[in-house]
């Protein structure tokens, strides 16, 4: 098999797919826009806005398979629609493009659960879009143009959306790091009211998810919900409760008081993954305790480390 391109990669999903990939033998290209990591042969800093630069890459390699997980806007405090756009529906369009180009075997997509319309129950693949925020409204739209490019003009396009993913190395600005940090610290925890429900699965089971979209015949053309599902669902406080209570940390710290966030957040995000059961075969092997026990451990050995590789 060619390489396989990895956009995104200095992200919390993109570091464990390139590490996953390459332990199983794969031949990676990855990409990065803002790392510490040093360029090499096989890892570039390029902003995927940069079509020149974007275009010499594909030149350069002849990539079997693209995996596009890089996205502007994820972290609502950087949100910007011109930056959105430019990112998540323009560069996105232009890379298809050019893998299309290229006759790439497959491209598969990471959005997001908050593509969704939000809803009181769980969201199957058939759910509405209508995007709560800037960030979901922008990964709608550059799927959109994908899912015309595969309807139209034959891209192997398959997509995944991911719900609320989690683990060691997240940005440390997120629920379950920063959570972690401030209980460590012995520090104030300031959060919203807390009652939002949200369906947390282990960064390396969606992994595990992207890795069988490289092959199963059936992916093509589809769309897969990846998270745990109902059943393991939690509200923000209860989240914030738990981690607290397995790091023995007092829930005094807890400051639930902040009525709104800056984007408009659903009171319920919860995926239905019966699809990706039932074609991928994928279900989660970590489950929340494992997945929080292993993530508190990360931070508390290291978290000057954490915080700088997110």
């Amino acid at each position: 098999m060619n390489p396989i391109l990895v956009t995104g990669a200095s992200g919390l999903l993109g570091r464990q797919l390139v590490r996953s990939l390459v332990r199983q033998g794969f031949d990676v290209v990855s990409l990065f826009r803002k790392s510490r990591v040093e360029q090499d042969k096989r890892h570039f800093r390029i902003d995927l806005r940069d079509t020149g630069a974007v275009q010499k890459l594909f030149r350069q390699f002849q990539f079997s398979v693209v995996m596009h997980l890089a996205a502007a806007g994820v972290a609502s405090e950087t949100e910007s629609p011109e930056e959105a756009v430019a990112m998540n529906v323009a560069a996105t369009a232009s890379l298809a493009r050019l893998a299309l180009a290229q006759g790439v075997e497959r491209f598969v997509y990471v959005g997001t659960g908050f593509e969704y319309r939000p809803q009181a129950q769980p969201m199957d693949e058939s759910t509405p879009l209508g995007a709560p925020n800037l960030y979901g409204a922008s990964k709608a739209a550059g799927w959109l143009l994908l899912d015309a490019m595969h309807r139209l003009e034959g891209l192997p396009l398959v997509t995944f959306r991911p719900f609320s993913t989690y683990g060691p190395g997240e940005s440390p600005s997120k629920l379950v790091p920063y959570t972690i940090l401030q209980a460590a610290a012995g520090e104030p925890i300031r959060l919203t009211l807390g009652s939002q429900v949200r369906d947390y699965v282990f960064v390396e089971d969606v992994v595990d998810a992207l890795r069988l979209g490289l092959s199963a015949p059936a992916a093509v053309g589809k769309v897969y919900n990846i998270g745990s599902g109902p059943a393991e669902a939690r509200s923000v406080r209860r989240m914030v409760e738990t981690i607290l209570d397995m790091m023995g940390a007092p829930s005094r710290l807890c400051w639930f008081d902040r009525a709104s966030r800056g984007r408009s957040d659903p009171p319920y995000l919860v995926s239905d993954p019966t699809r990706a059961h039932v074609e991928l075969g994928w279900r989660p092997r970590v489950n929340l305790a494992d997945g929080l026990a292993r993530t508190i451990e990360s931070y508390k050995a290291n978290p000057v480390k954490e915080a700088m590789s997110a």
